[in-house]
């Protein structure tokens, strides 16, 4: 019996497909009229809350983390979906004698770095499928920027992103108290942004 063995591939056809991979990594953006990335500069520029509403996978994350950059502020993600109303409320801790001195609502970590940093750019990604006792424990995050016990720093920005309820992975309809705390800016894919990003060159705002 004759045991087959794998022919190597070439070096040089290694070595263009890695060129190919460099080539399709390195990207770099210039300044181009954007209506839609301007907005979102402007609303975080003015502190004010802003909900991103778009379909899945057509850039939302990927322009604000390029703004965060931009703007020099460090990009602190947080899925909505997969907390827990205590890590917007806070968490309860029993201290010595809860009798005299309460029980502070303990806030995560998250909460606690931004405090550290003094400013930062906070995401809350996937709202729209957040249940509803989550959208009430963010009511205080999004209009006074208390988390537990903590207050935000004012140099901390709040941008939020959802997706429309009928492509939402199980999604949960916005409250009306919840969404009356943000500016809501619709997000759509222009095809020439798209095609000429795909070759290596994005917007700025």
């Amino acid at each position: 019996m004759t045991s087959s063995t794998l022919l190597p591939v070439p070096v040089p056809q290694l070595g263009l497909a890695e060129d190919l991979l460099t080539l399709l990594r390195t990207t770099t953006t210039e300044p181009r009229p954007d209506e839609q990335l301007e907005a979102l500069a402007l609303s975080v520029a003015a502190d004010l809350p802003v909900l991103l509403w778009g379909e899945p996978g057509i850039g939302k994350t990927a322009a604000l983390t390029q703004l965060a950059a931009s703007l020099d502020l460090p990009l602190t993600t947080v899925i909505a979906s997969v907390h827990e109303p205590t890590d917007f409320s806070g968490l309860p801790v029993v201290g010595e004698d809860p009798a005299v001195n309460g029980v502070p609502m303990a806030p995560p970590q998250w909460a606690v770095d931004l405090v550290r940093a003094g400013r930062g750019l906070l995401f809350l990604d996937e709202l729209s499928t957040a249940t509803p006792a989550v959208q009430a424990a963010l009511l205080r995050v999004v209009l006074e920027r208390r988390v537990g016990a903590l207050q935000l720093p004012p140099g901390v920005r709040i941008v939020a992103a959802a997706n429309p309820r009928a492509s939402a992975a199980d999604g949960w309809e916005l409250s009306p108290p919840l969404a009356n705390r943000f500016v809501h800016l619709y997000w759509v894919h222009d095809r020439e942004v798209v095609v000429r990003g795909l070759g290596g060159v994005w917007p700025r705002a």
